[in-house]
């Protein structure tokens, strides 16, 4: 009889977890169209619970153990990867029109299944399809535990431009009337567009704010060790400062509904290569110091056909194309031809590092407030831009390319004999 008892009670404990959602184990989200939605569960015992949307499937070390700190904090964590769960390929383009379905499907579940304070959290595209599944669950939302939603060095912007054109927002971004705190890295490629977003926030009634992080760049928290001068003690004071913004965020009033639906076709992509300018575009002009600590202005390449690229040895695309850029060089050498990199916010020092294991044979200027960039338009990494010898963008490129074609040939030829 004893050991049936123990048994019975061994059991009871063992089914505890299961016998109903408690917060405690794994389960299924269904979005409007039956689609199931897998929630990894760290389950805590505070009254705050983070619904986090990640696009990542590998294992990030740092990543990990912020996400356990978070969670030990007194976090329970929902982890959501959704690319995963609609079995989409990992690419910006399906991360920036993904619609917002399953996170209202999620938010309707933590407020049917959970007495906890509600907050979301993503990064990079991820935040538009959070945004629009705030907005989408307000529409049929009848009360609030939603304090608001931390945005991590998010790309808040529609279809890639053509470089040397101006990026446009996306509607759902001043469709948003929630909380939101922007969790901006100093050095990160969206820096000097975060006023323009930060007001396109307060134009939709969001009291949004934005918190700098100096010394880190984008993804600071995704690698396995500390790539810049301040990542590891950025990355251990999220716990803390996520506290900090759950509370500011829940103490600002609900608004009573959602604004308006964004449009669908904003939503279509854009990708370009090699693109024509239908009008010439005068260069703007730049002096940048090279690996050599020497001051090179844009006159140096006066006279020239020139191919300036923008890039960052963190940029897988742009790493890709250093070949073809090698190539191309190459093919051109002796002539009034030139290629020549502009580096995003990096030092001499991380160049050379990346130049041992990589050549690079044409010349990198350092831009190292990463302003020459945002006077030049540039958005996405790598950008390229072609000049003739009068000084005017004649073609410009948003993605990385093979520069060691027949077709970029014909270009150049034809500049060199205008």
């Amino acid at each position: 009889m004893k050991n049936l008892l123990l048994n019975i009670l061994l059991l009871s404990i063992w089914l505890l977890p299961i016998s109903g959602f408690s917060g405690t184990t794994d389960f299924e989200v269904s979005d409007a169209e039956d689609n199931e939605i897998h929630v990894q569960v760290y389950p805590a015992d505070g009254d705050k619970l983070l619904i986090w949307l990640v696009d990542h499937d590998e294992h990030r070390k740092m990543f990990e153990e912020m996400v356990n700190a978070v969670n030990e904090s007194g976090f329970e964590i929902w982890r959501v990867d959704l690319l995963d769960d609609y079995f989409l390929p990992r690419s910006s383009e399906n991360e920036r029109t993904l619609p917002g379905d399953a996170v209202a499907a999620l938010l309707k579940h933590a407020h049917e299944h959970s007495h906890k304070s509600i907050m979301l959290a993503s990064y990079d595209r991820m935040p538009l399809t959070m945004l629009r599944g705030i907005n989408q669950w307000q529409k049929t939302a009848q009360a609030s535990r939603l304090s608001g939603a931390i945005l991590f060095y998010p790309n808040l912007f529609g279809p890639a431009p053509v470089a040397g054109e101006d990026p446009v927002i996306d509607p759902i971004v001043s469709m948003t009337n929630v909380p939101v705190v922007i969790y901006q890295p100093d050095s990160g490629s969206q820096r000097w567009r975060l006023q323009a977003v930060m007001e396109a926030f307060w134009r939709g009634g969001s009291p949004a704010h934005a918190y700098l992080v100096p010394n880190v760049r984008d993804w600071f928290f995704m690698g396995d060790i500390d790539h810049g001068t301040g990542d590891k003690k950025a990355t251990a004071r999220i716990p803390m400062e996520l506290h900090a913004f759950s509370n500011l965020m829940a103490a600002y009033p609900k608004p009573a509904a959602s604004n308006k639906t964004a449009d669908k076709d904003f939503m279509q992509a854009d990708v370009k290569e090699l693109v024509k300018f239908k009008r010439k575009k005068q260069v703007p002009d730049f002096a940048l110091y090279d690996m050599n600590d020497e001051l090179i202005k844009w006159d140096n390449y006066q006279g020239k056909v020139t191919l300036v690229n923008f890039w960052a040895t963190w940029c897988p695309p742009c790493v890709e194309e250093v070949p073809s850029l090698n190539n191309l060089a190459a093919r051109y050498a002796g002539t009034n031809f030139e290629v020549v990199s502009i580096d995003f916010r990096e030092t001499p020092q991380q160049l050379k590092a990346f130049a041992e294991k990589i050549p690079v044979d044409f010349p990198v200027l350092f831009d190292l407030d990463g302003k020459v960039s945002m006077n030049w338009k540039v958005f996405s990494f790598p950008s390229s831009f072609i000049i003739d010898r009068q000084g005017y963008i004649r073609y410009s490129a948003n993605r990385a390319i093979d520069w060691d074609t027949e077709s970029v040939w014909q270009v150049v030829d034809a500049l060199l004999k205008e």
